[in-house]
């Protein structure tokens, strides 16, 4: 709480006509995000401690220094997660550890979450891996460092435990023991309860791909649950945020989207769509037609950065 009170108070006390990350002109503006990660003045590996969907504030720690505070997870943040694009924060567990990215507001220096990829993107993306050193007596227990391609990247040695509950993935597949092996090769999803680093899901290289198509899917479900984030920029001109750039490619031209803020809703056709971003991974640019009078007053009313959720009628 006093983090949360702290972080409300500084940005009281900045310039009262500083721009809304909502306002065209603000650097971290949904048409700013032209590729996953390509905003971002902060960043590094941080422990992401709790997280509140009604404030859209986060609890956050820096791994390297341990300084605990609270940062506004923007609704159009990029984010990267078991190799899938579109995930939520929702998805990310109590103490994980993730690759946080950040802007500042005035001389708050993260004030705002913009991108977050979790340790097994980053790790594939690098070309990293853990490398088991050590397997404790009863095989629930390793020490580990990490490797890139065949060399030592980090000569630190990790203490890992397996939960109770750990997934086990090997060759494509769950396995029911995690038989770890002195010199293999892993990839984790782990969170720090304050005392140990507790494993949540690991996983050999030949089991990343089935990782991904079963994040694919939970995306896919949550999305058609939820919908598509986006600004109504005008009454005939939708942009859909980058968080969504892999899904929002499908999008075609005659489809009918709902459009939707709290109960009320508007459909109208796609005209065209385009990508705005850097090889297709940014915000969608969505010309909107079959539009009456009514549903362009309706629509008019939902300009000035108000977050609208996107729906394709089947």
């Amino acid at each position: 709480m006093k983090a949360v009170l702290g972080l409300l108070a500084t940005l009281l006390l900045q310039d009262p006509v500083a721009l809304r990350p909502e306002d065209p002109e603000s650097p971290i503006h949904p048409r700013k995000f032209g590729s996953p990660g390509g905003v971002g003045v902060t960043r590094g590996w941080y422990l992401w401690l709790a997280w509140n969907p009604e404030t859209g504030l986060a609890d956050i720690r820096s791994e390297g220094s341990g300084e605990t505070f609270t940062a506004r997870v923007l609704p159009w943040m990029t984010t990267y997660r078991h190799l899938v694009y579109g995930a939520s924060p929702d998805d990310l567990l109590p103490g994980e550890r993730v690759n946080l990215f950040f802007n500042p507001d005035g001389g708050v220096k993260r004030a705002y979450v913009v991108h977050y990829q979790d340790e097994i993107g980053q790790m594939k993306g690098h070309q990293h891996s853990w490398q088991v050193e050590e397997v404790a007596s009863g095989g629930r227990g390793f020490t580990a460092r990490v490797m890139h391609r065949d060399k030592v990247f980090d000569p630190n040695l990790g203490t890992f435990e397996l939960d109770g509950a750990c997934r086990v993935w090997r060759e494509g597949k769950p396995a029911g023991e995690p038989g770890l092996t002195k010199g293999e090769r892993l990839f984790l999803t782990w969170c720090d309860d304050g005392k140990r680093r507790v494993v949540k899901l690991m996983s050999d290289a030949a089991s990343l791909d089935a990782i991904m198509a079963e994040h694919q899917k939970r995306v896919r479900e949550r999305i058609a649950r939820d919908g598509l984030g986006a600004f109504v920029e005008a009454p005939d001109r939708l942009l859909i945020f980058s968080t969504y750039w892999s899904q929002a490619s499908a999008l075609k031209a005659g489809q009918t989207l709902r459009l939707q803020v709290g109960g009320d809703s508007v459909e109208a056709k796609i005209v065209t769509r385009k990508n705005l971003g850097a090889y297709g991974s940014g915000p969608s640019e969505i010309a909107l037609g079959d539009l009456t009078p009514s549903k362009e007053a309706q629509l008019k009313g939902w300009l000035g950065g108000k977050v609208v959720r996107v729906f394709v009628r089947e």
